[in-house]
C-alpha cells in the first residue's frame, strides 16, 4: 500500500462546547454519526470525545483532498467508531477510495489527530 495523503488536526474542547452549547442538536448532528454521538454521550467527559472526534474528521477531510478528492465531504459522512481493541476505525459513507488510518489523542484542553490515506 503506498501513502496518498496526510492529515492533522487539533481542536480546543472549549470551542466544540461552545459549539454545541450554542447550536446543541443541530450542531451534533450536522458533525456526527449518531453512533459517535451515542458513544461520546456514553463518556463522564463527552466534550473531549466530540473533540477529539471533530480533529479526526478535519484530519481525515485534509488527507483524503491530499489524496486527489475535490469534492466537499460532510464531517457527518465521516464515522469514526472504535474496534474491540478501543482503536478508532474510520468509515465512509460516501464513495472514497483507499483505506483511512486514524489516531486520536487528547486531554483536558485539547484534541489532536493525525490521519493517513493509503491506496
Amino acid at each position: 500500500m503506498a501513502i496518498r495523503g496526510i492529515g492533522s488536526d487539533i481542536v480546543e474542547v472549549s470551542r466544540i462546547s461552545r459549539l454545541r452549547e450554542k447550536y446543541g442538536e443541530r450542531f451534533l448532528k450536522r458533525v456526527y454519526t449518531k453512533g459517535e454521538i451515542a458513544y461520546c454521550e456514553s463518556k463522564e467527559h463527552p466534550e473531549i470525545h466530540f473533540a477529539g472526534r471533530f480533529a479526526a474528521k478535519e484530519a481525515i477531510a485534509k488527507a483524503v483532498y491530499q489524496g486527489g478528492y475535490n469534492k466537499i465531504i460532510p464531517f457527518s459522512d465521516i464515522e469514526i467508531l472504535n474496534d474491540t481493541e478501543g482503536r478508532p476505525m474510520v468509515s465512509f459513507l460516501i464513495q472514497i477510495q483507499g483505506n483511512c488510518l486514524v489516531t486520536i489523542s487528547h486531554e483536558h484542553s485539547m484534541a489532536i489527530a493525525f490521519a493517513i490515506l493509503e491506496s
